[in-house]
């Protein structure tokens, strides 16, 4: 079998990997040699030397062309696991199962046309999030069965009986975020809230709800068990049929109003956290559309942009979504900062200045409930100190 010659793009992958990954020869000759395609260990070791001009002269590929590179190489290590090229251990299979299960949950979210998806949703992530964390517990010699107070195994129906998603979280301790433990918390809640006695569209109330909870999924399984159950570029954007403009008054059908079983479930869950808590995007994660005006042509036609941790983007859209305060925080923060007030002054300020009318960008009202912005406290400070 003749040996293959390396492109000049793979020659640059080839040193983006040593570099940017420290991958040692026989983990990179890995990624590029396979039954029909066959060469020597030892040119890994000569690009890494630079032995040759060639090899010296070839540029280093970037992070983000190897991480591409990679994410799709996990690919072929899931379908070798699925084509039986070795054994596949039992936790891995309930980790692709837990996979597949929020894959559907999502592709069914996606589906505008159906009026419970929302609900179809959280039924399937609570599946999912409950064989991920089992998978874990497996993975750490831990079983997530039930134990009678003499340590033997209850059963039910003759088999063991597990932990449900809600002990799961009592017990995972550091492996996920105090924020993602309560976004969890929140889907289980609203399903005992919606799976006997609603049947209201609940789709507009839990948007960010169930976006953080996909993340926070996504996050846990690859940092858990590996880049070969990533499937982040698996689902695309859908196609939207409603023009989204700057001048919409509002791109919600239910103007503002919450559910009555999604707004219980915030009164009951959301009452007790603090602004960081409630702002946490392992909570709650919100988009928003960000005009983008291009002067490159050959740029016009792409529709949505990636833009790194700490550009400017990130930090326009992190000023769109400011921080929302309730207004027992916002007397807790204007104390602290020595304004003399009372939840009497600050009502009276508010209302004799009209700070909650639409448009002046002071307070926003979420699911019957008023919080304020950062700018609202400012304003009321002045007027209370001025």
């Amino acid at each position: 079998m003749p040996n293959s010659i390396l492109s000049d793009q793979e020659i640059r992958l080839v040193k983006g990997l040593i570099t940017h990954k420290q991958l040692n020869d026989q983990q990179t000759l890995s990624i590029f040699s396979y039954l029909h395609r066959n060469f020597n260990h030892r040119i890994i070791s000569a690009i890494r030397n630079g032995s040759t001009a060639r090899y010296q002269n070839a540029t280093t590929a970037t992070i983000a062309e190897v991480d591409a590179l990679l994410y799709q190489y996990a690919k072929i290590t899931a379908l070798a696991d699925f084509l039986g090229f070795g054994e596949v251990d039992e936790v891995s299979k309930q980790v692709y199962k837990s996979s597949e299960i929020m894959k559907a949950a999502i592709a069914i979210y996606n589906n505008n046309m159906m009026v419970s998806r929302s609900e179809t949703f959280i039924v399937l992530a609570v599946i999912a999030w409950t064989y991920a964390l089992h998978s874990y517990f497996r993975k750490n010699s831990i079983e997530p069965v039930y134990l009678d107070p003499n340590g033997t195994v209850v059963v039910v129906d003759g088999r063991p009986k597990l932990w449900e998603l809600s002990a799961c979280l009592n017990k995972v301790d550091g492996a996920l975020t105090e924020g993602e433990k309560r976004n969890i918390r929140y889907l289980i809640a609203i399903r005992n809230e919606v799976e006997h006695r609603s049947c209201e569209d609940i789709n507009e109330g839990v948007q960010s709800k169930l976006q953080a909870n996909v993340l926070n999924f996504l996050k846990f399984v690859k940092t858990k068990f590996g880049n070969k159950f990533d499937f982040s570029q698996d689902l695309a954007f859908a196609i939207q049929l409603q023009a989204l403009t700057l001048k919409s008054p509002s791109l919600s059908k239910n103007n503002g109003i919450a559910a009555k079983s999604v707004a219980a479930v915030n009164a009951a869950l959301e009452e007790q956290l603090s602004p960081d808590e409630y702002n946490d995007p392992d909570y709650a994660f919100r988009v928003y559309v960000v005009p983008k005006v291009t002067n490159n042509f050959k740029k016009m036609d792409q529709a949505v942009s990636y833009n790194p941790v700490g550009s400017d983007v990130e930090i326009a859209i992190k000023h769109v979504e400011r921080p929302k305060f309730r207004q027992s925080d916002a007397i807790t923060a204007l104390l602290a900062d020595g304004v003399p007030v009372s939840t009497y002054t600050f009502q009276k300020a508010w209302k004799k200045h009209d700070l909650k009318a639409p448009g002046r960008g002071f307070a926003i009202e979420l699911g019957n409930q008023w919080f304020w912005y950062q700018e609202g406290i400012d304003a009321i400070k002045a007027i209370l100190v001025g």
